[in-house]
């Protein structure tokens, strides 16, 4: 790695390396639109020029609050390539979470994608005494449900009365350019030293309020180099993006794709997603185990309700390619009765599976949460794989990765080039390399804790590495239960394989310093309601039929099921089903979909503990 190469560099050889190949594709009216490096990047630049216009000095931070599209890439790019630092916003976060991620980092200047975020910050002017600019990038925002007010459209011109003068459209923004020193890019980017900041990344904070992780340009350039060398990226690939840009797992595939010229296509939304998947046909796809594990639940209870000899054959098939899968995770080939029998099947039931991502997918990437393994060995029976990675934002993202030609489910992978990783005493991980933070922003003691005197990141995980070099993550280590019978307990292996039920959503084991486990399980409301009515039980709401006796029932099944291949120590003794999902929106839920157990421990404390009653 160039030691003297910042992420400005990054962007400026794109640009000139890749400047005529496809860079951003999305779909306008009916049509999906490719836009090359070097357009992209032209617009980049010239908004680059426009931040520098506003008076921004290198090293200012600047907030992107904005949807996963490509002018988030666009715009963080200009944030950059003005000398400034990147704070990414999620889109789902509420106007007190995001004025508090502004005032934190003291960004002067903000991004926003269009009205209804625009008014998220509006509204709280007040809390940000350093914020003396707002970009709005969109005059309409159509929104997929009406909002508390009954809006689906909200218009620029009706949220910017009373804020018309620290509110700039895009092309104000962009008309800003012609007003900066002709040589003013140049000098930013030599003024930029590797070490200095180039992002601040707001963790998604599951158990309080969310840190700035500093990430300097030199872990940037050295988490893309490290990362690219292990994804066999090619030429012709296409990457669906559809996480959030906040989030550091879709940042980092961001910029891989940047830095190798592969083209990033962005669906119209995540209600869209398999229909613009089937229409793009990407080669490549990173998500969360969420996704995956729909899918998973969704092909098996089609099957099962298409029944009879359909069903049958679906069962048969996906026993063929589960054997075909373990022998193959053993080294082996199947004999030749077994290959005959596969490319049957291949035709007849798992080039379905496949063409529901595109059809020409060459390996999916699962990051973020752990991924069950059972979920991963049936996407490879059909001819999918997933590679499962590990990292979190204070090592840029990624230390481990499975490979394509090398993996093992159930594990995250062995380390990438450049990545030391090792198990601590106490069984946690810990890495050390060149991508780790500079810090936590204005958080001295939690940075000394997190980073030791000899250079490992205490990652807070607990795992395991195995005599091939494979880590296993098993829970995070303020996440495991320890009992009134002093057991250790990870919660997240339990909850994970309920949740690989179609019929389950989320689940949240709970039992700190008491006698047994308990959860807390929500519905998967359309799997349910198909279930009931199939069954002739009759509801009128999801939180009616929460309620009803036979859906205890068929619950009380599954627990039994997954309780039956655990210790005694680790099994749920009693458990409730609450009347709705967990949700971003009231706050239970981090925008990549983990479950904010503190948050949701303290909104249902009284329930908890009645599990613990002698009443119960």
């Amino acid at each position: 790695m160039d030691k003297s190469r910042t992420v400005i560099h990054l962007l400026e050889r794109a640009a000139r390396v890749h400047r005529d190949r496809p860079l951003l594709r999305s779909r306008s009216g009916s049509q999906w639109q490719a836009q090359e490096a070097g357009r992209a990047f032209q617009i980049s630049r010239q908004q680059a020029r426009g931040l520098i216009a506003l008076g921004l000095r290198a090293g200012d931070r600047v907030g992107l609050f904005a949807h996963t599209s490509p002018d988030w890439v666009r715009s963080d790019a200009a944030i950059l390539l003005a000398g400034c630092v990147s704070v990414p916003l999620y889109a789902s976060s509420t106007a007190d979470e995001a004025a508090w991620i502004l005032a934190d980092s003291g960004a002067r200047v903000a991004i926003v994608d269009d009205p209804a975020l625009l008014e998220r910050l509006i509204e709280k002017l007040s809390d940000l005494p350093d914020l003396e600019r707002i970009v709005c990038l969109k005059s309409v925002a159509h929104l997929e449900r009406p909002d508390d007010r009954g809006r689906t459209l909200i218009r620029l011109a009706d949220v910017v009365a009373g804020a018309d003068e620290i509110v700039l459209t895009i092309d104000q923004w962009q008309a800003l350019a012609s007003d900066c020193p002709p040589n003013a890019l140049e000098e930013r980017a030599a003024a930029v030293e590797p070490e200095d900041p180039c992002t601040f990344v707001y963790t998604s904070g599951t158990t309080g309020r969310p840190k700035g992780v500093i990430l300097s340009h030199r872990a940037f350039v050295f988490e893309v180099e490290t990362a690219g060398q292990a994804l066999p990226l090619r030429d012709d690939d296409t990457m669906m993006l559809f996480l959030p840009m906040a989030h550091i797992f879709a940042r980092l595939c961001c910029l891989v794709c940047i830095d190798r010229g592969v083209e990033m296509a962005f669906p119209r939304s995540l209600a869209s997603l398999f229909d613009d998947i089937g229409e793009v046909r990407p080669t490549v796809v990173p998500s969360v185990p969420r996704i995956f594990e729909k899918v998973h639940a969704q092909a098996l209870s089609d099957a099962r309700s298409a029944g009879g000899v359909k069903e049958r054959v679906f069962r048969f098939a996906l026993e063929t390619g589960l054997e075909v899968s373990r022998l193959q995770q053993r080294g082996r080939k199947p004999g030749r009765a077994l290959v005959a029998r596969h490319k049957i099947f291949d035709r007849l039931v798992y080039s379905h599976l496949r063409r529901r991502f595109g059809g020409r997918i060459r390996f999916l990437i699962s990051g973020s949460a752990p991924l069950a393994a059972d979920v991963a060995e049936f996407f490879h029976a059909f001819g999918l794989l997933i590679l499962e990675g590990y990292g979190l934002t204070e090592n840029s993202g990624a230390a481990t990765l499975n490979r394509v030609d090398s993996w093992r489910f159930g594990s995250v992978g062995a380390p990438l080039p450049g990545v030391e990783v090792q198990i601590d005493d106490d069984g946690e991980v810990l890495i050390r390399s060149a991508n780790l933070m500079t810090g936590y922003h204005g958080r001295p003691e939690e940075t000394a804790a997190a980073l030791d005197s000899e250079g490992w990141f205490h990652s807070g995980d607990i795992g395991e590495i195995d005599s091939d070099g494979f880590l296993r993550v098993t829970d995070r280590k303020r996440d495991i239960i320890v009992t009134a019978g002093g057991k250790n307990v990870a919660p997240q292996n339990i909850e994970a394989h309920l949740n690989s039920s179609r019929f389950i959503s989320q689940v949240m084991v709970y039992g700190d310093r008491r006698k047994f486990l308990s959860a807390l399980i929500t519905l998967d409301e359309e799997h349910i309601k198909q279930w009931a009515v199939g069954r002739g039980i009759a509801f009128s709401s999801l939180a009616e039929l929460s309620q009803h006796p036979e859906v205890y029932k068929l619950v009380e099944r599954l627990v039994d099921d997954r309780n039956r291949r655990l210790a005694n120590y680790e099994t749920i003794k009693k458990f409730a089903i609450l009347e709705r999902d967990l949700s971003q929106e009231h706050g239970e839920l981090t925008p990549t979909l983990k479950v904010k157990r503190k948050d949701v421990t303290k909104k249902y404390q009284k329930l908890l503990d009645s599990f613990y009653s002698e009443h119960y």
